[in-house]
């Protein structure tokens, strides 16, 4: 069976907002066992990169960006009604906002059926790196591939290591996540007035300016060699950021979230956001959008590590956060599950992917899963969610003993999170109620383990109430699907 499903994609930045639409074609094979995939996707509106409004310096208009998602669903000719799924990311400094949370939840009430996620900077370094392409190249390539997202607030790196084997939302080969790496460093910490005078300097820009001792304030009208000291300071905090460990005090003092105790080495990087966009080519004006970042772009281009790396295209560029969002399929879980009626129905649970389980024994399990909770941890506030998923493509051989060691293992690393925070844990084989008999004596965290389903990494689930007499529930995967 084929059918189409039409997705919304909504991009709230710091400097910029836009949307698009796209198709999607999702085939469920036949006989009744085989997940429905997305088989085809096709962007068939781009809407107009729209600079941010703002009421204030903290505050989002929400009307106004309410508006231009409206523009943008009239000139793509369809109706929220018609909008089957798809995703607001809230992006760089704007996620910051004071009132970031009501917009998603009025842009997700306005559009249609929204997987609604304010993005922190690890998630929008993953959700850039999937929709540049980088993660499909590094799969593809069986190399280490790092998306360098360069916006207006700040950098966001995600490092796709192809070695790990994964799957893109519609069945490509995609590296899996290795790490994020993220920093206060973005073209629209400077901004300028039309005299050319510095209109605006934001927190992390003035860390920069001092730690360097620049003449650069509000109202200065700086010297083009000032400028240039600036964005190269810039340029070399944003490099390090890539090569650490070791990290200069700077980056350190920039950074958002922690940063790696390893460095990695990198088979290819790729450039996007709407500063990273430049550096292929940086603009003739470098404050043609009254802002550092044509400066900020020229001076990695011109950068010698930058010059000396692999740099690949991108797929896309300006819109590689999200460039569309996915489709809504639904499945019967297996009728061997695990479940915690009370705690049903759950809606948007962010799913994390546990790779190449079968293969590990021992401390391996226990990295694997503390692995994976630390991304979850990272990519998704604890705090900010109702439960989280992980999902796990092959538990290894179905015995007693097996079951037993992967529920020890999971049992130590779900321990790092808050008590109460519901666990939701898919496995592809048929094994649910066994494990969720082994995990329940390993824990008191409210738990629900399913089977027969195969989410995958930043896929987002609804489970529905028991149905089939209490054997099976209805699961929504809902996909956030990237141009190719």
């Amino acid at each position: 069976m084929t059918e189409t499903l039409t997705s919304i994609g909504v991009d709230v930045g710091t400097t910029t907002t836009h949307a698009i639409v796209s198709q999607l074609r999702v085939e469920t094979p036949p006989g009744g066992t085989a997940s429905p995939t997305i088989t085809d996707r096709e962007i068939v509106h781009r809407g107009t990169v729209r600079e941010t409004p703002l009421l204030d310096p903290e505050t989002i208009d929400v009307d106004r960006v309410a508006a231009i998602v409206d523009q943008e669903l009239q000139a793509a000719g369809v109706t929220p009604d018609e909008i089957d799924t798809g995703a607001v990311i809230i992006t760089g400094e704007t996620a910051r906002r004071e009132n970031a949370e009501p917009l998603v939840h009025r842009l997700a009430d306005d559009a249609g059926q929204f997987v609604a996620a304010v993005a922190g900077a690890s998630l929008e370094a993953v959700l850039a790196g999937r929709g540049s392409g980088a993660a499909t190249r590094a799969g593809e390539t069986g190399g280490v591939v790092a998306n360098v997202d360069v916006g207006g607030g700040t950098t966001n790196v995600a490092i796709f290591d192809g070695t790990v084997s994964g799957a893109d939302p519609a069945g490509s080969s995609s590296g899996a996540v290795r790490e994020t790496r993220c920093l206060d460093v973005g073209g629209r910490l400077v901004t300028f007035d039309e005299a050319g005078r510095i209109a605006s300097l934001s927190p992390p820009a003035r860390t920069i300016v001092a730690a360097h001792d620049l003449p650069i304030a509000v109202g200065d009208t700086p010297s083009e060699a000032t400028l240039d000291e600036l964005a190269a300071a810039m340029a070399e905090l944003i490099v390090d950021l890539c090569l650490g460990p070791p990290f200069e005090a700077l980056t350190r003092q920039l950074a958002i979230g922690p940063l790696p105790d390893e460095p990695v080495a990198l088979d290819g990087v790729v450039f996007s956001g709407g500063v990273g966009r430049f550096v292929a080519s940086p603009p003739a004006d470098p404050f043609e959008y009254a802002d550092f970042g044509g400066a900020l772009a020229a001076a990695l281009a011109d950068h010698e590590q930058v010059r000396s790396w692999p740099v690949r295209e991108p797929a896309e560029d300006i819109r590689a956060t999200v460039v569309g969002a996915g489709a809504e399929t639904t499945r019967l879980s297996g009728r061997t599950v695990s479940l915690e009626p009370s705690l049903l129905p759950l809606r948007n649970v962010p799913v994390v992917a546990v790779p190449d389980l079968a293969s590990c024994e021992g401390d391996g399990l226990d990295r694997r899963f503390e692995a994976a909770i630390a991304q979850q941890t990272t990519l998704y506030e604890p705090e900010a969610i109702d439960a989280i998923a992980l999902a796990i493509e092959d538990v290894g051989p179905l015995t007693y003993d097996r079951m037993s060691a992967i529920a020890a293992a999971l049992g130590d690393a779900l321990a790092a999170l808050p008590p109460s925070l519901p666990a939701v844990i898919v496995t592809r084989k048929n094994c649910a109620k066994v494990l969720g008999q082994s995990l329940r004596r390993e824990t008191d965290r409210p738990l629900v383990v399913l089977d027969e389903l195969a989410p995958g990494d930043g896929d987002y689930l609804d489970v529905g109430e028991p149905m089939a007499g209490g054997e099976s529930v209805p699961v929504v995967v809902k996909t956030l699907a990237f141009g190719e």
